[in-house]
């Protein structure tokens, strides 16, 4: 065997030993989920392909960190939070960055929705609010009362302040915050390089890149009318890449009164729940817009919910009153890799 052979076969062996000993050194990726109670009021679960426990919660403290921030930013409630100064005293000076995005992006869905999206409808929700906490239905004069106090034309960003120049109007963003927080606690997930996870924040749940395996994530869909095993309710399953999926129904947050159910989506126009619908499921882009949208469209007819949605480039599921599944074209179901 010449020198240049034994030369070639030598540097081929080290070759093989050298990607070998790479490849070893590459660990494998592996599941891990936790969730959160203690923002939005809702259960928050976080799960993400890591190649360590210790890769997962940094991320996962990251987006728990960024959940808390925006939760104090958004609760009306909370007496420190910037909506509660800005509801109590009808100005805000150098708001939030956040709260400046989502007042303008409440008064953008306004317009879009025809009035069905009010984020400035708070005095009327609040009756709504109190009446499911005690299992009445609020004073239809309180609810014609309140509603003389949601314009949102009385709502105006200057700068860097928010101005409510109706005293007895407050503002709500229950429409939009899981939404938008959503998206901002995926950017941290992003920030500390997780590149495959999937974010449930109450059912507005984002997913980002592809599983280990080239597997989409999967998302289901409730069945509005089934209780039980959580198999037997999924009505569909829809493949998520890169995408959100936001679901607005009846039949998780809801209170009865003489045998008739109301929902928490509360028709701007009518001042009652909606009730055209049990569920609407967006597929966008951002949550954000998914969210806005699939409260938008539950108060909304088809006609002109499907004509918004086309315009928005968004996927749409309704699920009747009657039972009735609609769909915009090209809704796409979940189909096995």
């Amino acid at each position: 065997m010449s020198k240049t052979l034994k030369g070639l076969l030598a540097a081929a062996c080290a070759a093989v030993v050298l990607i070998t000993m790479l490849s070893g050194c590459q660990m494998p990726l592996k599941r891990y989920s936790i969730s959160y109670t203690d923002t939005f009021d809702t259960v928050t679960v976080f799960s993400a392909y890591c190649s360590s426990y210790d890769e997962f919660s940094e991320a996962a403290n990251a987006v728990h960190t960024e959940l808390l921030r925006l939760h104090s930013v958004f609760d009306i409630y909370f007496e420190t939070s910037s909506v509660y100064k800005l509801n109590s005293e009808s100005k805000l000076e150098s708001a939030d960055k956040e709260l400046i995005e989502l007042t303008a992006l409440g008064k953008e869905y306004y317009n879009l929705s025809g009035g069905k999206l009010n984020i400035a409808a708070g005095s009327l929700l609040r009756l709504w609010h109190q009446a499911r906490a005690e299992d009445v239905l609020p004073n239809a004069d309180a609810l014609i009362k309140a509603a003389e106090h949601i314009d949102i034309s009385k709502v105006a960003i200057s700068d860097d302040d928010i101005i409510i120049s109706d005293p007895d109007l407050t503002l709500d963003f229950g429409a939009l915050a899981k939404g938008y927080a959503a998206d901002k606690a995926a950017e941290k997930a992003i920030e500390c390089g997780l590149t495959s996870f999937l974010l449930d924040l109450g059912g507005n749940i984002k997913a980002v890149g592809k599983k280990p395996d080239g597997e989409y994530w999967t998302v289901g869909i409730k069945n509005p009318d089934v209780e039980g095993e959580v198999d037997s309710q999924i009505l569909t399953a829809v493949n998520a890449l890169d995408v959100s999926v936001v679901t607005s129904g009846d039949y998780e947050r809801f209170f009865e009164v003489d045998g008739k159910r109301y929902s928490h989506i509360i028709d701007p126009d009518t001042f009652y729940p909606a009730q055209l619908y049990r569920s609407v499921t967006v597929i966008a882009a951002e949550s954000k817009i998914a969210d806005a949208l699939s409260t938008s469209l539950f108060c909304m007819s088809l006609e002109d919910g499907k004509a918004l949605a086309k315009s928005l480039d968004a996927q749409v599921m309704w699920v009747t009153a009657d039972g009735i599944c609609e769909k915009t074209e090209g809704f796409i179901e979940y189909e096995k890799k």
